[in-house]
């Protein structure tokens, strides 16, 4: 053979490192390793795939290949099931074995840490990062008497509604996925979703300074909307919980939104207040667009004041026709009347980028779909305080 051809796009590991291995060794190295000891068979077997899964990493990485291809083992919470995995630059795709496709592709940015706590009793190292590795994992126990050493290595992720575990049977893959996962998220859990919601800060701190020349305001309720049940100190509190018990999760929940991630509220990125980023993938009306969207949203939310609280928001949706000719921007006012109750009010503003003769007709269409959507949210927004 010579040397392996890496020239492909796409590269799969397992049995074939062993044939790789004997048809390169030359005259004479399959019949000394195939009379060697077992466990010198192993190890040599392991160091070919360590070899060969090290090359998919750097011909990813160098060549720009769309993806690489790693055969492992799959548990998603139950039994134990044998599939491949396809890493690429934007996720990770799980294929069964005897299927052309596998499930629809897992961005990076939808895989957050597990936690602390290690899944089995057997891991002894955990890399900071979402991924953990196990080093040295045994199948069977020590009163088997078997004590045979497999060395596997493990990458736990936590998915917004799921937790997957793969095993590899060499470091390449879950060390390959450490570095996507962190080329993806890059200062992910201190900052946000990284530079690409710049656009999105820079509108809210405009609208903060009072600078909304350029916008189309649109004011939703003829009448504010009540929200009887609540004072103004229970409509901050809700709002500045971090998790899931925060409303406007709940909110994007419940207008059919799927894979929300959010980060925690933050004071440091767009002082005085706080920021909030979420991103999550937004089922869309039937049409000739798209059926769904991948959306980013940054909310603000103003320093105490006794009388309101003001919750700014700008969105952005990423897969939708014009995605690059128009910004949407909310400022949600729940205002304090003299009795103690609690309303709500909502601005709409457009921000249109570029000529609007770029747009034509589909403007007005583009109004219209988001003054609908800001319609349901409002309501959804003001329904998940309430239930609270």
């Amino acid at each position: 053979m010579g040397r392996c051809q890496l020239e492909r796009d796409s590269l799969s590991f397992g049995s074939v490192a062993a044939v790789v291995e004997l048809s390169q060794g030359g005259e004479g190295s399959a019949p000394n390793l195939l009379h060697a000891p077992v466990d010198r068979i192993r190890r040599h077997l392991a160091a070919v795939e360590r070899r060969l899964e090290g090359i998919a990493a750097t011909e990813l990485q160098q060549r720009s290949m769309r993806e690489v291809s790693v055969n492992c083992n799959v548990s998603m919470g139950g039994s134990w099931e044998t599939k491949r995995v396809v890493l690429t630059v934007e996720g990770f795709t799980l294929v069964d074995r005897n299927a052309q496709e596998g499930t629809e592709l897992t961005p990076w940015s939808e895989v957050s840490s597990p936690g602390p706590e290690p899944s089995e009793p057997s891991m002894v190292e955990t890399p900071t990062g979402p991924l953990r590795r196990i080093t040295q994992w045994w199948r069977g126990s020590s009163e088997a008497g078997d004590g045979a050493r497999s060395n596997l290595y493990q990458a736990e992720m936590q998915l917004p509604n799921r937790r997957i575990t793969l095993q590899f049977g060499a470091a390449g893959p879950p060390e390959l996925m450490q570095r996507l996962w962190q080329a993806s998220q890059g200062n992910r859990d201190a900052t946000g979703p990284g530079g690409k919601v710049q656009p999105l800060l820079d509108l809210l701190g405009k609208c903060l300074q009072g600078e909304r020349h350029g916008l189309e305001i649109m004011t939703i309720y003829q009448e504010p909307l009540p929200l009887p049940g609540l004072n103004i100190c229970q409509v901050r509190q809700q709002l500045s919980r971090n998790g899931s018990s925060n409303p406007i999760q709940r909110m994007h929940e419940a207008t059919k939104a799927e894979r929300v991630v959010s980060w925690d509220w933050n004071q440091d990125v767009l002082p005085p207040g706080q920021i909030k980023f979420f991103e999550f993938k937004q089922i869309l009306p039937g049409g000739l667009g798209p059926s769904e969207t991948r959306v980013s949203a940054v909310y603000h939310l103003e320093p105490d004041d006794p009388d309101q609280v003001i919750l700014h928001k700008a969105t952005k949706p990423w897969d939708v026709p014009f995605k690059d000719d128009f910004l949407v921007y909310h400022k949600h006012i729940f205002a304090k009347a003299p009795d103690g109750s609690v309303s709500l009010q909502i601005e709409l503003g457009l921000s249109w980028i570029g000529s609007p003769l770029k747009l034509g007709p589909f403007k007005a269409t583009i109004r219209n779909n988001t003054l609908a959507e800001t319609l349901g949210s409002g309501q959804a927004l003001s329904s998940c305080l309430q239930a609270a």
